[in-house]
């Protein structure tokens, strides 16, 4: 007896758990997602769905703590980096909604610490900008702003002098799409016009009204516990980074510096997916929740990653699609070879190889959490597709 009781445990932490809040008569079949897992080296990951009338489903693979005894579940906090956008985005158009600011107004006069930053040209120059940028801009990523992380011209830059609040901007605006700190922008002009830091202004109209109480820049003491590991895989193997924050962010970034849980990042989505609409109020317009399903790309732009010549590396994954577009909030399916999601579908990720998927077309949603740099990596990702994959043939067979 003592002997199948042992074996029973080390079944249950060796293999996926299915978490007990799962509710839907939706059932995905585990066991490719068991195997998958069993022969990855991943040290832990959660995926997870919602439908349209909020029923979810969990999928639970290795322990919140790298090493532990426990199963990560859809509670534990994780840093979402690029996933804060979505959420910032919602929070500008809020503003638009209220007449507070417009989507196409010049923003020369309410920011120019932002609008006087000049443009890096190919050749190495420094000139002045002369098109005006718009929140517009700011949200699909045509406003110029780079990421030195992604941009050898912003890697090398001599800021030696430089007294602007951000690096060069790449382009005029409106004339590429180039992914960078636009949103990180769009934050400081929620607080401008808001009169509240972006920490507040969050909770008063998005992850406060939606309930969503593991979402914080900073998180409060009583949740620390609940944050998970994460690291940086290398040639070796992982090397575990500090695990809890040691001070607290006074400056609260937009574009990438939220904490949250997996459940609290599907009920957000779940309201996207209902217009806007939760229990017991509206965080946007049906109308306006209809522009974070349309391109907002001029003239014909799709994504550009800069993907060089030769291709990536074979360790990194496929999340890089330059077929597609971008709405206000995120990137838009917009293949139609694509093997899973609708065309239509929205996507992203946060650069800790977390990842979702929001297909309105057919009213689901998809989380997936993964907390370990760098981004796009094989294994992960092809975690996410496969729970994506897997998830969608269930749907079929309902």
């Amino acid at each position: 007896m003592k002997r199948l009781l042992f074996s029973l445990i080390i079944i249950s932490i060796l293999t996926g758990c299915k978490t007990q809040e799962q509710q839907s008569k939706i059932v995905v079949d585990s066991s490719p997602l068991n195997a998958y897992f069993q022969k990855s080296n991943l040290p832990a990951a959660i995926m997870g769905y919602s439908t349209k009338d909020g029923k979810m489903g969990w999928y639970a693979y290795g322990p919140s703590v790298w090493g532990g005894k426990d199963t990560i579940h859809e509670n534990n906090i994780f840093r979402i980096y690029s996933m804060t956008k979505a959420i910032a985005s919602v929070a500008a158009l809020q503003l638009v909604e209220q007449g507070l600011i417009d989507l196409d107004e010049p923003l020369d006069e309410l920011m120019p610490e932002m609008t006087s930053i000049p443009i890096l040209t190919i050749e190495g120059d420094i000139v002045e900008a002369s098109k005006s940028i718009t929140l517009r801009h700011l949200l699909n990523h045509t406003a110029g702003f780079g990421y030195d992380l992604f941009d050898e011209r912003l890697q090398t830059f001599d800021k030696t002098g430089w007294e602007h609040d951000d690096l060069p901007r790449l382009f005029e605006a409106g004339e590429q799409w180039h992914y960078g700190r636009n949103t990180d922008w769009v934050g400081k002009i929620i607080e401008k016009i808001s009169g509240d830091n972006l920490e507040d202004y969050l909770r008063k109209n998005i992850t406060g009204p939606l309930k969503m109480n593991s979402t914080w820049f900073n998180v409060p003491d009583n949740l620390k516990e609940k944050i998970v590991s994460w690291g940086m895989r290398d040639s070796i193997g992982f090397k575990e980074y500090p695990r809890i924050p040691a001070v607290p962010v006074t400056e609260f970034i937009g574009g990438e510096g939220l904490f949250g849980c997996p459940k609290d990042y599907l009920t957000f989505l779940t309201c996207i997916m209902n217009k806007g609409k939760y229990e017991g109020g509206q965080i946007l317009k049906p109308e306006t929740v209809g522009l974070l399903f349309k391109n907002a790309l001029p003239n014909g732009l799709t994504l550009n990653f800069d993907i060089p010549e030769g291709g990536l590396p074979d360790t990194v994954g496929h999340f890089l699609d330059e077929s597609d577009t971008f709405s206000l909030a995120w990137a838009i399916e917009n293949s139609d070879n694509e093997m899973v999601r609708t065309k239509g579908s929205a996507y992203w990720a946060g650069v800790a190889n977390s990842y979702y998927t929001l297909d309105n077309d057919k009213g689901i949603a998809i989380v997936y959490f993964t907390q370990f740099l760098p981004f796009n990596d094989k294994t992960s990702y092809g975690f996410y597709r496969l729970f994506e994959k897997e998830f969608y043939a269930s749907l079929k067979t309902k």
